[in-house]
């Protein structure tokens, strides 16, 4: 019989992180301190940002907010669902 290592078996969720909001963002109706789930992170001219998933307490898609993280904390834009 041939057993699968945890390598060779398929993930039946994606693992995210989730990262504060640094400002209001009054549009998507949330404070600073909400929580999204971190889609993606980018690397440029020494600076690093994240693309921000917001959702409702449903987890349906509210919007998404661009944060700056590095060298200073602040959101960017943010968009709309």
């Amino acid at each position: 019989m041939e057993t699968q290592t945890p390598e060779q078996s398929r993930k039946l969720y994606a693992e995210r992180d989730l990262i504060p909001i640094p400002g209001n963002v009054p549009e998507l109706g949330i404070e600073s301190g909400y929580e999204g789930v971190i889609e993606k992170l980018d690397y440029n001219n020494d600076r690093v940002y994240a693309s921000v998933l917001i959702t409702y307490s449903t987890q349906q898609p509210r919007g998404s907010v661009l944060v700056g993280l590095m060298p200073e904390e602040k959101v960017l834009s943010y968009t709309t669902v």
